[in-house]
């Protein structure tokens, strides 16, 4: 936990924390504190190599509902995910649009990455790419010690597409 009166910008800053993940560039970075730096330089290269070599590119959130709402509103886990299919959606319309967003090469940035990473890079669902996410990371967890056994997506997530197998009934 962070101390009453602290940051993780100030903490890492003073070394008391050695690393942060963050999806903002740190404030130290961005006022070019020297004593803070990305851990990987071209952190970008790095994640393509990576993609490149091994077809995962991390998910970066997970939407979690209790079982209890499942149980009593099987439908709620669907909804929810199409209303966010559909946001998404929304965003990459915008998003493909170079007048929305006032950045010179924002088109020749958005046609690379869906040339490296394809249409959806962040596909919804435990199709193929993210049930391989999750069974890396659940690996990762077994091989570290923080869990007994490697669990299976079945056990952690109900599949709410039914073009992949999907049964909202099945929970």
């Amino acid at each position: 936990m962070i101390p009453q009166g602290k940051s993780l910008n100030a903490m890492l800053s003073e070394g008391e924390i050695p690393a942060m993940i963050n999806p903002y560039i740190p404030e130290p970075i961005v006022h070019g504190d020297k004593r803070v730096a990305r851990l990987f330089p071209d952190y970008k290269a790095v994640e393509r190599e990576y993609f490149q070599q091994t077809g995962i590119f991390p998910i970066m959130h997970v939407t979690v509902i209790k079982q209890e709402i499942v149980e009593k509103y099987p439908w709620a886990a669907v909804s929810l995910v199409k209303a966010f299919e559909k946001a998404k959606n929304i965003a990459y319309k915008r998003v493909a649009n170079p007048r929305i967003t006032p950045l010179a090469w924002v088109r020749s940035a958005y046609e690379e990455e869906r040339k490296i990473l394809g249409p959806d890079p962040w596909v919804y669902g435990l199709g193929e790419s993210n049930r391989k996410n999750l069974e890396t990371i659940s690996r990762y967890c077994h091989q570290q010690g923080m869990i007994s056994r490697p669990l299976p997506v079945e056990e952690l997530f109900i599949n709410t597409d039914p073009e992949d197998g999907g049964d909202v009934d099945h929970v």
